[in-house]
């Protein structure tokens, strides 16, 4: 399954692993915990993939949401207009927990992209070169993606750019709020990235100045701290304290202009 999750492609393929799921969650059926991302009631995470060991705030069994996802989808439908409204919506890089709920969804016009072909991708792209025109969507979500491009700020640009007036982005990434982003571009080997950023791919470790970088693409941001959320809703829902999100809006013009 661990495969499968990175390589499908194909409807049947999907169908087979939503299956597959299925199959393992009815061995953690319980009432302790809530997926929000599939409605699932359970006994206990898991570690993903086909992983049959529980972990705390790990995968969801049922859908292989991670606490991110969980957290960003509540977000997402208290937060914003996702479940209201009719939107255009570029989901960049989507995880299957996510683009499964995104794409069953009759008011989104959804399209997922990402370097590589696999479940759900509609189109090929570069986040930080990408291939649409301007002011095209109404909203688009970008989850624990930045940390992995080389031009961050590029990709906000992009981000910002094909984005209709008034519309949002739901940014998140690793970040630490008590210190400054940390890069180092003559990092490059898997383990000393490890060492550095906290994973083999990630090219940098965001800090309080992420909020400075999305501004300087013209977002009004928002920032949502996890430390601020509840601590029943962490208990029900598998949440983690450091899953912060950044809310970006592409201001409308000014009256004058």
């Amino acid at each position: 399954m661990v495969d499968l999750l990175h390589s499908v492609r194909s409807t049947t393929a999907l169908r087979v692993l939503d299956g597959l799921l299925a199959v393992r969650a009815l061995l953690f059926v319980g009432r302790r915990f809530t997926c929000p991302c599939c409605g699932w009631r359970l006994r206990a995470f898991t570690h993903g993939g086909s992983s049959l060991r529980v972990r705390r705030c790990g995968y969801c069994p049922r859908c292989n949401s991670k606490a991110r996802h969980r957290r960003d989808w509540l977000y997402l439908l208290e937060q914003t207009d996702l479940s209201t409204a009719n939107l255009r919506l570029l989901h960049i890089s989507p995880k299957y927990s996510l683009a499964r709920r995104l794409t069953r969804m009759p008011n989104l016009d959804y399209l997922a992209g990402d370097l590589s072909q696999r479940a759900h991708i509609s189109l090929r792209f570069d986040v930080a070169s990408l291939p649409v025109s301007s002011e095209t969507f109404d909203a688009v979500i970008c989850i624990h993606v930045l940390e992995h491009v080389d031009q961050d700020r590029r990709a906000m640009s992009e981000i910002f750019r094909v984005l209709r007036p008034g519309g949002w982005a739901l940014i998140t990434a690793p970040v630490r709020l008590d210190q400054p982003t940390h890069e180092d571009p003559s990092i490059t080997e898997p383990e000393e990235r490890r060492r550095a950023f906290g994973e083999t791919d990630h090219v940098r470790f965001y800090g309080y100045d992420l909020v400075d970088r999305l501004e300087e693409s013209g977002f009004t941001v928002r920032l949502d701290r996890a430390e601020g959320l509840d601590e029943d809703t962490k208990s029900t829902y598998g949440l983690l304290d450091d899953e912060n999100v950044f809310f970006c809006q592409k201001p409308l013009p000014h009256p004058d202009a």
